[in-house]
């Protein structure tokens, strides 16, 4: 921990990568709260850093934070060179990443909950019980919104650790916007922003459209985002006789959405709840469109209840409900009322939602577990990880979703080689890194076809390299991990000092 009066250091981490076009959220959080404390993120690999700047990076192969003996070394790493004070993971999947390395710093760990990680990924095969681990050795469980509190709650997690902080906006970058000087005359023009995918309901929206042009009713719409669905919508625009009403804009940065958001009248969000059970938790969108003034048209759905209030912000209609949508857009013809309830959610995020409200909690929060949970605590000796956590990690493979083309393409080319292989931003993009960039010119019509066919063909790399795999001339891997394992079970503690690697060395007999 550091000296008294000394900033703390916060271990951000984000896996696999920082940071996804449409988690901007999650870079905004992590900025502003730079202010207070000395973040480090940690993610596996990075994309976007132009967008997405930070001062500090840290990229681990994945195996590091899976496998005990590798955890080790990259926990020692973290140690020596930041001397870290808690951990805040960026989603359920980022706190699984980091429970090994938790374990052999002794500080104590933030999750954020986003909605498809306790909607889904808790429930999933093999992930279950790596989530009731993460739940017993994590501190403090934050939910973006109240429903994804309850889903918490009913997946077991101890209450007393599970609080709400919905997420904010800048009101400094997402200022309200004067609407009332535009001509009455010209058409309504809709945004949507966010993935193309089932869960973002944009079919619903676009018959909703094609109902108004059909009453003679004059309506554009911008789409701004790309996934899996882009084929699909853009075939079921052109059979509404859409093309020329609906510009797929693709994806743009945080200044984009701010200045599609000024040139917009109304904000669409049709949420759905996902054949899977996948729910959002609060779009960051929805608040960020209600704070320039923006009327929001949206669904019942997850959070978005806590954030849009019907007839005063918005108008909210039942899930997959088109003729709903179509009425509250028929509504919002009326440029007035436009006007009256985007002031109404502009002031309603200035007095609920403000980031910098929000941000004041987070570094709160970190203080009380800092100065509550030291490393010397009886809660920091305790072992959370069961005997059985790499086996536990590696089952996760078998469920495709939830990995990256990235991630598999490092599981199969690293094989189990025994290398430190840690990176900061300044060294540069790797091999892998590199080749993930170039998705960014790929068509969309290709891109998402392209990834599920290369994502089943990776797995099954992997499986027959395991099948191949021979002992190396070191000592057997899955040994090292039980000794290592069994160290910290009985309490043992780190040892980094300068180039001293300590007990790293005594437990690997290697050091990097």
């Amino acid at each position: 921990m550091g000296s008294e009066g000394a900033r703390l250091v916060a271990l951000q981490c984000k896996f696999s990568a920082w940071l996804s076009w449409s988690q901007p959220f999650i870079h905004q959080l992590v900025s502003e709260v730079g202010r207070h404390v000395d973040n480090v993120v940690v993610c596996n690999r990075t994309e976007n850093l132009d967008r997405f700047a930070v001062e500090r990076v840290v990229r681990f192969p994945v195996r590091y934070t899976t496998e005990p003996r590798l955890a080790l070394l990259a926990a020692a790493h973290l140690q020596r060179s930041f001397h870290p004070d808690l951990i805040h993971a960026h989603f359920g999947w980022s706190g699984l990443r980091m429970l090994l390395m938790k374990q052999y710093l002794r500080v104590p760990m933030i999750v954020t909950f986003g909605g498809r990680d306790l909607g889904v990924q808790a429930a999933m095969p093999h992930f279950d019980r790596l989530y009731e681990v993460l739940f017993d050795a994590t501190e403090r469980l934050i939910c973006v919104s109240a429903d994804l509190r309850d889903a918490a709650l009913e997946l077991g997690a101890d209450p007393e650790r599970v609080m709400v902080i919905r997420r904010g906006t800048s009101l400094r970058r997402f200022a309200f916007v004067d609407r009332s000087e535009r001509p009455a005359q010209e058409p309504l023009r809709a945004l949507m922003v966010g993935r193309l995918i089932e869960k973002k309901g944009h079919r619903y929206a676009f018959q909703a459209v094609a109902e108004l042009l059909r009453e003679g009713h004059d309506v554009e719409v911008v789409v701004v985002g790309e996934g899996e669905d882009f084929s699909r919508l853009r075939r079921l625009a052109r059979e509404l006789g859409l093309r020329e009403r609906i510009d797929f804009a693709g994806t743009t940065d945080h200044e984009g959405v701010r200045t599609r958001m000024e040139a917009a009248d109304i904000l669409i969000h049709a949420s759905v709840t996902g054949q899977d059970g996948d729910k959002e938790g609060i779009p960051n969108v929805v608040v960020e469109a209600e704070a320039t003034g923006l009327p929001v048209v949206a669904t019942r759905h997850g959070g978005i209840v806590e954030v849009v209030r019907d007839g005063e912000t918005g108008f909210l209609v039942e899930e997959r409900d088109a003729g709903g949508i179509a009425a509250a857009l028929r509504r919002l013809l009326d440029r007035d009322l436009r006007l009256s309830l985007g002031r109404s959610a502009s002031d309603f995020v200035r007095a609920e939602l403000d980031l910098e409200k929000q941000i004041a909690r987070y570094v709160a929060i970190y203080g009380d577990l800092v100065a509550e949970y030291g490393r010397e605590s009886a809660r920091m000796q305790q072992s959370f990880i069961p005997e059985d956590f790499g086996a536990l990690m590696e089952r996760t493979l078998a469920v495709q979703s939830e990995l990256s083309i990235a991630e598999l393409g490092e599981r199969l080319l690293k094989g189990r080689s025994f290398d430190a292989g840690f990176a900061s931003a300044e060294a540069g993009p790797g091999l892998l890194e590199r080749a993930y960039g170039l998705k960014a010119h790929i068509p969309q019509s290709v891109k998402f076809p392209a990834k599920m066919a290369l994502g089943r063909l990776l797995l099954g790399a992997i499986a027959l390299r395991k099948r191949m795999a021979r002992s190396g001339s070191i000592e057997d891997p899955e040994e090292i991990d039980r000794r290592v394992a069994d160290y910290f079970v009985q309490g043992g503690r780190l040892d980094v000092d300068g180039d001293d690697w300590g007990v790293v060395d005594d437990l690997l007999h290697w050091h990097p």
